[in-house]
């Protein structure tokens, strides 16, 4: 009876739409199959009843119509936002793009959920996807297989006593199947209504077995198709403008839905005279064409702001450009979306390959393998880079309007414009910045990714205990090869007095739509320039262990006492190699603005290569205690079981770690059992945050200090008003020194299964549990805001400034501006350094309720039903814990009063990626040949408070309830084809759109496509 019960609880939490198969006919106890349940080593312990575990069969896996891990795991309410995908900032190769998608359960944090396969880790995914500048790690769930899978297990508990790092939210196992006998073929294809998206995917699945059934060799093969999906296809997604999306709400006002790029092929240039801006104003005649600094810019002659004419519907304005001058479509600024100038999804091509086979030497003894190999490559259409810093123009280029009179080898300059009358005969050089090379067209981004996991072990028996060992090795790499332009090559074809010279002087395109380039430079120039920009990364996994178990150590007066014991050893590597142009070996002089610029591509930021390793040795003991058992009949106590765990870890970088485990469950009677647990948990950090490595972005900053000198001489009243926001290089450091991350994570619970209801009823199982995440050491920056904070609080206190702020040597203006203000001058910032710290606390809690009903009937076939409800009710981050003294600084007035800093706790409930509610629900009919499944899936509200209303009210993103549905007919085709089915399906039946957004939609919680209709058709040989 416990095993009936513990499985029909398994089945009620299962996820929704993975639950829509419906299942054969109950089987007796002794008949059921056993399933290897995580969160326990001890081979049918009872303890696993007291875990809040859901396991997803075979066949519930193929009723999804799910091709692969992502497809499977948005299913399940407990699981957070998705935010590696392949729609999330696949505009840069600082992220993971292609094929790829993250695995979070309660939100918690990636790499806080633990991912396994047949029981042992997985390997990382190589590359990892930046968030708030912090290198973020974590499995692909895209390479798990949806075809060839006997299960999925998902432990809604921490397990870091069993498991060790990573277990911090939970476990998710992967089992493969194993022991066929035969070939199954499928194929399925599918289509997102109204869009470009199609995918075929083919699957076999075949085993053999030899040796008079002493052992098996099985083999499943998975290939998908995917192809792109355009922009174009999607309201939401058509236009980088939403704003129109919004229009007739209190949020139409606000321009943050406009994300159309500031940086486009119109130029802001500046006329330089040696490598320094120009003093006067350049003039036509009596007409000033630039600031007395030399600041100019291009735009349509279709607007206002034009001083001198150039052709061709093109004409220079002093200063920079308005991009909010009333223009049709506002063509100053970028539309990436215009003309499906960019992809909205990549078109993937995937191959996952998993043979396991077994053989049993003797009666006690098994020797089996598994090889596993997965590889996908994408193919994406994404923006060219831009200038993040000056670039020089020589005034030898052909194109410069400041150019020469005659070039060197006498030829009269057609581009210089007449009638200058302070530019020399020979020219002035000059920079452009805040431009884009559109002109080189989309860049395309080709992205490879491997897994490979080869896996020998042995299990057996022997002297009444239980043995399992093994030897893993497994490795993924991605290969990230994207168009870019050569800073080097580009200065040379900048220097051209031929009509090949690269042209920042055409524009953009004057149809309206703000994309592209309608006047490209010639082919020439831009062969001459272009380069493919590489990053390959490489993770790696070599484990070794051996776990000894025994269900029947000793026997205490309610029952048995079971063990296990494991030691492990692994060994991790994670390699990130960059570009040459990128990682600073093949560095940049600007001869027009004497600068150095240490990556060569241009636009791109310096990231030097990095490589990390460390070995880790652990050991872990668990024991499942029986305390009450029936046979003692006390009151209201059936049975009471009790699993004491503990883990210690040797890390060769940062040490040692130990965590316990301790659960429970009480048996009140047959229809009543009470859950509890409470364990520690770690997340080793990354080894991309503790290399010894600094990498650099282009950002922005206050100055609060000059801030304050601005206060203090009276030419700044409202201190959060204060503009002084120098442009900056953000440099972060990894830390060797860095600790894990630590958690304590806490759960209590009730099963009731009414057995005393009337049979005609069903069977009906209902588990309400309540669960705590407390998180310790997160791993963050104190960020450009805070350091400067710092630096501020250094100054106004008679030091020197921090040590992490670099700054430019105090000029006449700045000695001017700090006059009578009792501070001492200095300069405007230029380097802010950081490094990874662990950080402020993060807490997290809820509810999970699940229902499961169950009936069977002779004439009208059988049903079943699931709910499942995830509610969070907390998700909190604690103040930063490295501002304490900011904090003590401010409330004293050391500090002004409107600083900004992290002094409150962080509310994410209902943010952007963290719905308060989530809820899966399925009925399934099943009778003789039909099978029919219906299911919903319901996400709650969460607020965008990245837009907000004039008085600071955030947009709400609605909550949606999509429903799915399937029908299938099982063929009866005679010997040759023993199980034929055709199955038609629909995702998203109602064609629902997803919620509205600033940026269109949310990626991590929703699909950018409505109604999805698949064909499966598949049979057995």
């Amino acid at each position: 009876m416990i095993e009936l019960k513990c499985r029909q609880l398994l089945w009620g939490v299962a996820m929704c739409s993975a639950a829509a198969a419906a299942q054969e006919p109950a089987k007796p106890a002794d008949e059921m199959v056993k399933v290897t349940v995580v969160g326990t080593s001890i081979k049918g312990a009872k303890i696993s009843t007291a875990l809040p575990v859901s396991v997803v069969t075979a066949d519930e896996i193929a009723a999804t119509g799910a091709v692969d891990g992502d497809d499977l795991m948005r299913q399940i309410p407990q699981l957070g936002d998705v935010f590696f995908n392949p729609t999330n900032q696949a505009q840069t190769s600082n992220t993971a793009r292609g094929d790829v998608s993250s695995i979070d359960l309660r939100g918690a944090g990636l790499g806080d959920t633990l991912v396994l396969l047949n029981g042992r880790r997985l390997v990382t995914h190589p590359t990892s996807n930046g968030n708030n500048t912090v290198p973020l790690i974590t499995y692909n769930s895209s390479a798990i297989p949806a075809s060839g899978l006997h299960s999925v297990e998902i432990l809604l508990d921490g397990a870091g006593a069993i498991y060790g790092s990573d277990a911090v939210a939970g476990v998710v196992n992967t089992v493969m199947k194993s022991d066929f006998n035969g070939l199954t073929i499928s194929a399925q294809y599918g289509h997102a209504e109204s869009t470009s998206r199609s995918e075929l995917n083919t699957n076999i699945f075949g085993g053999k077995n030899f040796a008079d059934g002493r052992g098996n060799v099985s083999l499943s093969l998975n290939v998908l198709n995917r192809s792109h999906q355009n922009p174009s296809d999607m309201p939401f997604t058509a236009d980088q403008d939403k704003r129109a999306l919004f229009a007739g709400t209190p949020w139409a006002s606000s321009s943050v839905p406009d994300g159309r790029g500031g940086q486009s092929s119109w130029i802001n240039g500046s006329v330089f005279n040696g490598t320094a801006p120009v003093t006067t104003a350049i003039r036509q005649g009596t007409t000033a064409l630039t600031t007395a600094a030399g600041a100019f810019h291009l735009q349509p002659n279709t607007i206002a702001g034009c001083v001198t004419q150039l052709g061709n519907g093109l004409c220079l304005g002093t200063g920079g450009n308005n991009q909010n001058a009333n223009a049709p479509g506002n063509i100053l600024r970028y539309n990436n979306a215009a003309n499906d100038y960019i992809t909205v999804s990549p078109a993937i091509q995937r191959q996952n390959l998993f043979l396991t086979g077994h053989y049993d030497v003797d009666d006690n003894t098994t020797l089996y393998g598994e090889v596993g190999v997965y590889h996908a490559t994408a193919q994406t259409l994404t923006t060219q880079p831009t200038s993040l810093v000056a670039v020089g123009v020589p005034a030898s280029n052909y194109y410069n309007p400041f150019g020469p009179v005659t070039f060197a080898d006498g030829t009269p300059n057609p581009n210089r414009l007449p009638g200058l009358t302070n530019v020399p005969a020979s020219g002035l050089p000059l920079t452009f910045t805040n431009y884009r090379f559109n002109d080189y067209g989309p860049d395309h981004v080709d992205v490879e990714n491997y897994q490979y996991r080869y896996l020998v072990g042995l299990k057996g028996s022997k002297a009444g205990f239980d043995y399992d060992t093994g030897l893993l090795y497994s490795y993924a790499t991605a290969t990230d090869i994207s168009d870019g332009v050569d800073s080097n090559a580009l200065y040379k074809q900048l220097a051209l007095s031929t009509p090949d010279a690269y042209n920042p002087f055409n524009g953009s395109c004057l149809n309206g739509m703000g994309g592209g380039d309608c006047t490209p430079s010639s082919k020439a120039a831009l062969d001459a320039t272009r380069i493919r920009v590489k990053r390959a990364d490489r993770t790696g996994l070599l484990l070794a262990d051996f776990k000894l178990s025994r269900r029947d150590l000793f026997t205490l007066p309610a029952g048995d006492v079971g063990v296990a014991f494991g030691v492990e050893v692994r060994h991790e590597t994670q390699e990130d190699n960059r570009d040459p142009h990128v990682n600073g070996s093949m560095p940049f002089y600007d001869a027009v603005t004497g600068l150095t610029q240490p990556s060569s591509a241009t636009g791109v930021n310096i990231t030097p290569s990095s490589k990390g390793s460390r070995t880790v040795e652990g050991a872990f003991l668990e024991f499942a205690v029986p305390a009450i058992s029936p046979a003692m009949k006390i009151p209201l106590v059936k049975a009471v079981n009790f699993q004491l765990a503990g883990r210690y870890e040797h890390y060769s970088d940062f040490g040692s770690v130990s965590k316990p485990k301790i659960a429970m469950s009480w048996d009140v009677n047959d229809s009543v059992r009470l859950r509890a647990s409470y364990s520690q948990g770690f997340k080793a950090p990354n080894l991309e945050t503790t290399a010894d490595y600094t990498y650099g972005r282009a950002s922005s900053v206050t100055d609060y200090f000059k801030c304050e000198v601005d206060v203090r001489a009276g030419r700044l009243t409202n201190f959060s008003a204060c503009s002084r926001v120098p442009g900056v290089r953000y440099f972060i450091s990894g830390n060797p020194k860095l600790g894990p991350e630590t958690s304590t994570t806490s759960n209590i619970g009730i099963v009731l299964q009414p057995n005393w209801l009337p049979a005609e009823l069903g069977r009906f199982t209902v588990a309400l549990d309540r669960w705590r995440i407390d998180q310790m050491g997160i791993v963050g920056t104190l960020g450009l805001s805070n350091v400067s904070a710092a630096d501020y609080l250094s100054r106004v206190s008679g030091g020197a400034g921090d040590p992490r702020i670099i700054r430019a040597a105090p000029n006449a203006d700045d000695v001017a501006a700090f006059a009578g203000t009792g501070l001492t001058p200095v300069g405007n910032i230029i380097d802010v350094k950081d490094t990874f710290l662990n950080l402020q606390p993060q807490h997290i809690s809820g509810y999970d309720l699940t229902m499961n009903w169950r009936k069977r009937t002779a004439a009208w076939g059988s049903f079943d039903g699931n709910l499942n409800v995830a509610y969070m009710d907390q998700y909190t981050r604690s103040p930063l814990s490295g501002i304490g003294d900011l904090l003590t600084a401010r409330a004293q007035g050391v500090l002004n009063a409107a600083l900004p800093l992290s002094d409150l706790e962080n509310d994410q409930l209902r943010n952007y990626g963290h719905p308060e509610i989530k809820v899966a629900a399925n009925l399934t009919w099943k009778l003789a040949a039909w099978q029919v499944g219906v299911s919903g899936n319901y996400i709650g509200s969460v607020y965008d408070t990245g837009l907000l209303t004039t008085d600071g009210k955030p947009w709400r993103e609605a909550g949606q309830t999509l429903w799915n549905g399937y029908v299938q007919y099982k063929l009866d085709t005679g010997r040759w084809l023993q199980d034929a089915r055709v199955k038609l399906g629909a995702r998203n039946l109602f064609d629902k759109l997803p919620p509205l957004a600033q940026g269109g939609y949310n990626g991590g919680l929703y699909n950018p496509y409505g109604r999805y209709l698949y064909l499966n058709l598949s049979t057995t040989f």
